[in-house]
């Protein structure tokens, strides 16, 4: 095996395909980085057995071949290469020269024959989106997943749901708050909802672009593969059937207010510096008279911050935990946001001011009357 890249476009590729490596995987050679060369192109993949990240740049092949680096090893030696190029030739059964500039440096490699192959996905159903759709519509719902440690494992993903009406719904849930991004996507196949881990979709979001490039998003029964031509991702799909979380939205509202959300958000995050050192990271918000007055206290200080709003309905007073509410905020884009309440104890809504694009549920958190 013999071959040169760019170290550019080396480091490029390593760093969207170590996404799928991880410390914790009790196989020694899924923690390398699989090579592989044929005619003028580098094929790149690492997985951990859940997910797999593939990809593909060209390359200058004088002999074919395979072999699985070190996968940290190598990706740290690469970024710290001076050169323009890279050599990468097998000296023996088990060692790799890499010359880099001035650098020198030879590396044992495993057999690529004994690398755990993934299997193929059988198309159920699949869907043209452009990237950067897909990618507000992750980052703006996985956060609301549970952690590893938190409710039932099959709140640790995304549910992606396509409805009759070709919309496709993300949705999450971690028993605090639920979140829910809508687009209209044309489906071809069988309409198969899927629940997709977590850290699956954190992946897929940070190595698309926010361009109108469109992909291909595939689903069995059993994996999601993510095709953005010379990069493919493909993982696991968690087992197990999706709460009924329509069962749990909120159906009416006695309040309507539509607050800027920069506004909204400057002052939470100024708020949020004092509630950070009460037990409960609480906020108090007051809606009356067309003014937000949001309330912290600690035992370092406390804070009065005000913002314009437009009230519909009864005035309210209502607490949050101040990250639950900031994440939420966050991750709106939109100029305006319509929150909706019932009553203290029950869970506020957000939505677009017109549309319904995105829907988020929050609970708050029960004040003590004195």
């Amino acid at each position: 095996m013999k071959f040169c890249v760019e170290s550019t476009e080396l480091n490029e590729a390593l760093a969207v395909v170590t996404k799928a490596l991880s410390p914790n995987v009790e196989t020694p050679i899924l923690k390398g980085i699989y090579l592989s060369t044929f005619q003028n192109e580098l094929f790149l993949k690492c997985s951990d057995s859940s997910i797999q990240i593939e990809t593909i740049i060209p390359a200058m092949v004088e002999e074919e071949g395979s072999a699985v680096l070190p996968g940290r090893l190598t990706a740290d030696l690469m970024r710290k290469t001076r050169g323009d190029k890279v050599n990468f030739e097998t000296i023996d059964n088990s060692s790799m020269r890499v010359e880099a500039g001035k650098s020198k440096s030879m590396l044992q490699y495993f057999a690529a024959d004994t690398y755990p192959q993934m299997d193929e996905v059988r198309s159920d159903v699949s869907f043209n989106i452009k990237q950067g759709m897909f990618r507000s519509m992750i980052k703006q719902t996985v956060f609301c997943c549970a952690g590893d440690d938190e409710g039932k494992a099959i709140l640790r993903g995304v549910l992606m749901e396509f409805t009759e009406e070709g919309l496709l719904n993300l949705v999450a849930l971690d028993g605090f708050r639920l979140a829910k991004r809508t687009e209209k996507v044309s489906v071809n196949g069988e309409r198969r909802n899927a629940v997709v881990p977590a850290r699956t979709m954190q992946d897929i979001a940070n190595i698309l672009s926010d361009t109108d490039d469109e992909i291909t998003v595939t689903l069995s029964t059993t994996h999601i593969t993510v095709n953005m031509g010379t990069t493919k991702i493909k993982a696991r799909l968690l087992k197990g059937e999706y709460i009924n979380y329509r069962n749990i939205l909120s159906k009416k509202s006695t309040s309507r207010v539509i607050v800027n959300r920069t506004e909204l958000l400057e002052s939470l995050e100024i708020a949020s510096l004092f509630s950070k050192d009460s037990q409960n990271n609480l906020l108090k918000l007051d809606f009356e008279n067309d003014l937000l007055t949001i309330t912290a206290r600690s035992e370092t200080g406390s804070i009065n911050e005000t913002a314009q709003i437009n009230l519909t309905g009864t005035p309210i007073e209502i607490a949050f935990n101040a990250r639950y509410l900031l994440d939420i905020v966050k991750a709106v884009d939109d100029e305006a946001i319509a929150l909706s309440f019932n009553t203290s104890v029950t869970p506020c809504v957000a939505e677009p001011v017109q549309g319904s694009g995105f829907y988020y549920m929050v609970l708050p958190v029960r004040l003590m009357r004195s």
